[in-house]
């Protein structure tokens, strides 16, 4: 009996570490399935060309505070001449506002620098010929290969051009669904989706346009504030008319170094705006070009398999259709001929019996 206890627990436990080992092969399986239905870093990228117009905050962010850097040490340099020594007090002696005033025009600076770097790029892409007609004039499927070729041997990130990913995408659709109106309403899509890219690009810089100005304020506000609880504080403790005099220039001298925030928040807001503006103008220049290239370049080629077949079998329709009428023209000529033919029969028939008519009227006259 113990030896069959025995066995019988041995079968449990051997069972049991069967199922065990059923459920991390079966999570397994499953893991597999989801991995094999995600796809891949390379397809979710392919034609995200976002770092076309975008760039780097970190990258940006971490230029922008050299620059400052680089600012407040050339500012040091109008500490030398009491002439010029209000332009440091400006940055120096204001509060912690003009430090992020000048971080805010710095950051908003290094990402219009990138941008202009991305934007030289892009138009020194457009200078080659990304679709020679060395290849074919006409861009068929059956050539489209060399054409993909031909830009992968130029050697340039399509992702890093407008103009590359929007060819690319075309030359594909094209390949796929071989219509000139579909891949011309699908270009036509992607140009409006890179419009949106383009205008969300500046959403940053727009910020700290609008975030500048305010900030003077805030320390506009803040050394108001200062001024007048200072002044406040000892016109209980003045009882000479000079002293209060001497703490009234202190308050209008606390006052005007309170508005000088705003003078410069309203400078540096100033000399981003204009920048960002001509750099936005730039940029929308730019996709419309990409527009006029794909308009003149690539859609004006484009051949349908289908278009020849069907100009082939409409001319061939239309010359048989011609034959056909040629055809009935003549056997109606030769209907007519034929029955033109029996007519003057008839009349030859009826001019000789009126000729032998009037002889025998004749012959009878002379016999009366």
């Amino acid at each position: 009996m113990k030896f069959l206890k025995y066995v019988i627990l041995i079968n449990l436990m051997h069972k049991s570490s069967k199922n065990i080992t059923k459920v991390p092969i079966q999570a397994k399986k499953r893991a597999a399935q989801v991995n094999m239905m995600q796809r891949s870093e390379d397809e979710m990228g392919k034609f995200d060309n976002a770092s076309a117009t975008s760039v780097s905050m970190g990258i940006t962010a971490l230029i922008g505070l050299g620059v400052e850097v680089g600012f407040y040490l050339f500012v040091l340099v109008f500490r030398i001449s009491p002439n010029t020594q209000i332009i440091s007090d400006y940055f120096y002696e204001r509060g912690w506002v003009p430090y992020v005033l000048t971080y805010l025009a710095c950051w908003s600076f290094a990402i219009l620098f990138l941008k202009r770097k991305k934007l030289k790029g892009q138009l020194n892409i457009m200078q080659f010929k990304l679709l020679p007609e060395d290849i074919s004039r006409d861009i068929r499927v059956e050539n489209l290969p060399h054409f993909g070729a031909h830009i992968n041997r130029l050697g340039f990130d399509p992702r890093q051009s407008f103009l590359l990913t929007r060819i690319l995408r075309g030359l594909e659709h094209f390949s796929v669904r071989k219509n000139h109106t579909e891949t011309a309403d699908m270009l036509k899509s992607q140009s409006e989706i890179d419009a949106t890219m383009v205008d969300s690009s500046y959403v940053l810089i727009k910020v700290f346009i609008w975030a500048i100005p305010i900030l003077g304020f805030i320390g506009t506000v803040l050394g108001i504030s200062d001024a007048v609880s200072s002044f406040g504080g000892e016109m209980g403790a003045a009882a000479d008319i000079e002293v209060i005099k001497e703490q009234l220039g202190q308050v209008t001298g606390g006052l005007s170094e309170a508005f000088d925030t705003t003078l410069v928040s309203l400078i540096f807001s100033l000399w981003v705006m204009f920048p960002t503006s001509v750099m936005q103008k730039n940029e929308e220049d730019l996709l419309n070009k990409v527009d006029e290239y794909c308009n003149e370049y690539f859609l004006k080629r484009l051949r349908e398999p289908n278009l020849e077949h069907s100009l082939s079998g409409s001319e061939n329709v239309q010359s048989g259709a011609t034959l056909e009428r040629i055809e009935n023209l003549q056997a109606y000529l030769l209907q007519l001929q034929e029955s033109q033919s029996v007519v003057a029969q008839q009349m030859t028939q009826v001019a000789s019996q009126f000729t032998q008519i009037m002889e025998n009227t004749s012959i009878e006259e002379q016999a009366d």
